[in-house]
């Protein structure tokens, strides 16, 4: 049913497998370490345990706490203990972060990139090794210390690092995994609950700081929180509005009109889609409906927009009248551009293509030269030459709200999924292939979470959202044929 690319759908939780606390005698390598650093000359060392005992001296305070502790979030450093304040604190922090993954280093990271000593270093590396030699005890205070640690704290050394580095690791997986996939506990609630309960039992760990507390906390109150939503109509009290009402006729709409309201009407149907839909090709399979239902409802919405144009433009029997039809959903198309609709454009665009309207030569003929280069220009922008080269230019350079086409992203899954393998020729999973999911669909969310401000119009929807004039491909062709018959041969 689910594809084994999606990360989080119908996710379950082993609670037990997800707080790490381990400790490791072999070298810490840090980020980008392909072998170990040699130490400096024997004098160097001498005088630089000279300046740490110095330093230590000053740093015991047994009186040091974390109450005082700021809130920050799981990114931020939560696992790095306020008590760290000595003066080479700022110059050596113990944990960085980088796009959400943590490093644990005691490398220098300030903007000049400069290392700690070479001696320091291989003190770090060589931290817990060689338990009988004379040294082990001086390098492992110089590291800690020169890592800013108080005395409490550098016992436990390196399993001290590795527990805060794991915990802050889960933390930060479960923050990203609440506020980014909040749709994996609304639906279900013996996730959530698990959730809960497994931070529930980190916060009552003793040895937890004070800052991952309270990101265990915060996670906790987005999860419980009532979504307070953003104000916006929603498809379905559209669609309520719309049921039984007398539609009023497309004549008493402007173009600006019509395009704010069907782009209102298209990004609420594109926003629904949930992002588990877009895994394992479902929309292809013999149980799409079943599989891929709100990917189903963009296509016939997409196609019950492009019939009602047609059929707008078809029921006229007068040819000034169709003229007028045309220019007007030509500059809806425009507007729809402006507004960074573009699956409106190609809705649009492709109704003026197909058969029924494209072979009326009497109507084209009295239709304007500005208009026809308009529906030139909007259908090169949404071209599929090229893979939607144009398209997707477009796209890169359009900041939201924006209404991509959705056809062009499933043709790139299906792409990818049909071409590469899930697993590489080792047997391990192929995460190029998985990357490449992800950037697409990154994409999509990105698109489907920044709602447009535009005010709802019932009768404008009213009249989109009306079937009762639409007609079906044979009809629209009789009735085209009618209004323009053939020429004799």
């Amino acid at each position: 049913m689910y594809s084994a690319v999606s990360p989080f759908s119908k996710a379950t939780l082993d609670t037990s497998k997800l707080y790490v606390s381990s400790s490791f005698t072999n070298k810490i390598p840090d980020e980008g370490d392909t072998t170990p650093e040699k130490p400096e000359d024997p004098s160097v060392l001498s005088k630089q345990s000279s300046e740490v005992s110095m330093r230590e001296e000053s740093d015991i305070d047994q009186n040091q706490s974390d109450d005082g502790d700021t809130e920050t979030s799981p990114t931020k450093s939560p696992t790095t203990p306020k008590s760290v304040k000595s003066k080479n604190s700022s110059e050596f922090p113990l944990f960085s972060y980088n796009n959400g993954v943590v490093m644990t280093s005691c490398r220098e990271l300030d903007n000049n990139r400069s290392a700690l000593s070479a001696a320091s270093a291989f003190a770090i590396a060589t931290a817990g090794a060689n338990e009988g030699t004379p040294n082990k005890e001086k390098y492992r205070r110089m590291s800690l210390a020169s890592a800013g640690f108080p005395p409490d704290q550098r016992n436990g050394d390196k399993e001290f690092v590795i527990r805060r580095a794991a915990t802050n690791r889960v933390l930060n997986v479960l923050r990203h995994w609440v506020s980014k996939h909040s749709q994996d506990f609304e639906t279900n609630d013996e996730l959530k609950c698990k959730v809960i309960g497994f931070l529930e039992e980190v916060m009552h760990d003793p040895e937890l700081l004070t800052q991952e507390r309270k990101a265990a906390a915060n996670i906790i109150r987005t999860l419980t929180q009532e979504d307070p939503g953003d104000n916006q109509i929603t498809l379905e009290e559209i669609t309520q509005m719309a049921e039984g009402v007398k539609a009023e006729p497309f004549e008493n709409h402007s173009a600006l009109e019509i395009a704010e309201q069907l782009t209102l009407l298209d990004h609420l149907v594109f926003k629904k889609i949930p992002y588990e839909e877009f895994f394992g090709q479902g929309w292809m399979k013999l149980e799409k409906n079943e599989r891929t239902p709100y990917i189903m409802k963009t296509t016939k919405h997409f196609n019950d927009i492009s019939n009602l144009i047609a059929s707008e433009i078809i029921r006229n029997e007068d040819i000034n009248a169709r003229v007028s039809a045309i220019e007007k959903w030509v500059a809806v198309a425009d507007i729809c551009r402006c507004l960074h609709n573009y699956n409106a454009v190609l809705e649009i665009t492709s109704s003026m293509n197909r058969s029924a309207i494209f072979r009326l030569k009497k109507t084209w003929l009295k239709v304007s030269k500005q208009t026809k280069a308009l529906i030139d220009k909007l259908q090169k922008l949404v071209s599929s030459e090229g893979r939607f080269k144009n398209l997707r230019e477009a796209l890169k350079n359009c900041d939201p709200p924006c209404v991509p086409y959705l056809g062009m992203y499933l043709t790139d899954l299906a792409f990818i999924e049909e071409g590469t393998p899930n697993y590489t020729e080792d047997g391990l999973v192929n995460f190029s292939k998985m990357r490449m999911i992800s950037h697409i669909i990154r994409e999509i969310r990105q698109f489907q979470q920044t709602a447009y401000k535009i005010e709802h119009q019932a009768k404008v929807t009213q009249y989109l959202l009306d079937q009762s004039f639409v007609m079906d491909e044979e009809s629209l062709y009789e009735s085209s044929l009618r209004i323009e018959p053939k020429l004799p041969t």
